[in-house]
């Protein structure tokens, strides 16, 4: 029996030890990504991009790096073949810079390496009601969807569907968000009920919501394919439905 309590405790000594050691990496990498995130943002410029174009905003400027840049600072392994330059969206959680996205020419988006996301969002406009969205592209739609609507409201990135359901949480007043119509995981299709991921995480924040009537797009794909008064068709429909 002294035996057995004696190895028990030893377990807890080195299970406590190992804990405090992950957490102690975990925060210096969290640290040193917050250094490359404030770093990143500070040498990137205000400009066009050719993502912007292509996703239909041929005017909008965002914070634009290069590539070598990028390298320099942050590593080679944020950078894909032949990229020449990034869109830098900032990622906060509560008042800290803790990591940023990169969106490079083709879409292709990259994270740092041990930066904290959990929680981050990024601000594009700011008002009473509060729209929560995934990506940059469906963000700049939806605000360009409320500005005509004569709307002024806060906008945030959230990064991805599940982060929405931890930025919802820090929410105060009228909250709402804007799903991407995702297709249920193929290798599993009841993980999230028969629901794609956008729907299933919309429904855990509990705030009214809507998302494009297409599987497979986001309200980027929407304003794309249908302009910008198909979005704002889904707003004031939710909007409506909250007013009843």
């Amino acid at each position: 029996m002294w035996l057995k309590e004696q190895r028990t405790a030893e377990d807890k000594r080195r299970f406590a030890e190992r804990k405090a050691r992950d957490e102690k990496r975990d925060r210096e990498r969290s640290e040193r990504a917050s250094n490359i995130a404030e770093r990143l943002v500070t040498t990137a410029k205000m400009d066009g991009h050719p993502y912007l174009r292509r996703k239909g905003f041929q005017t909008e400027k965002a914070l634009v790096i290069g590539a070598d840049a990028v390298r320099e600072i942050g590593g080679e392994y944020l950078v894909p073949d032949r990229a020449m330059s990034a869109i830098v969206v900032p990622a906060r959680v509560g008042v800290r810079l803790a990591s940023v996205q990169l969106i490079w020419e083709d879409g292709t988006k990259k994270f740092l390496a041990g930066g904290q996301m959990g929680g981050a969002w990024h601000r594009i406009a700011t008002g009473a009601d509060t729209w929560l969205c995934e990506g940059y592209a469906t963000a700049l739609s939806i605000r360009m969807a409320l500005k005509g609507l004569g709307r002024r409201d806060t906008v945030l990135v959230c990064f991805s569907a599940a982060n929405i359901v931890k930025v919802s949480g820090s929410v105060r007043g009228r909250c709402f968000v804007a799903a991407d119509h995702d297709m249920p995981p193929s290798a599993n299709p009841e993980q999230f009920g028969g629901l794609g991921a956008g729907e299933h995480f919309a429904r855990q924040t509990g705030k009214p919501y809507t998302m494009p009537p297409g599987e497979k797009m986001d309200l980027n794909d929407l304003h794309a394919a249908e302009g910008i008064f198909a979005v704002q068709r889904l707003i004031l429909s939710i909007l409506r439905e909250r007013s009843t």
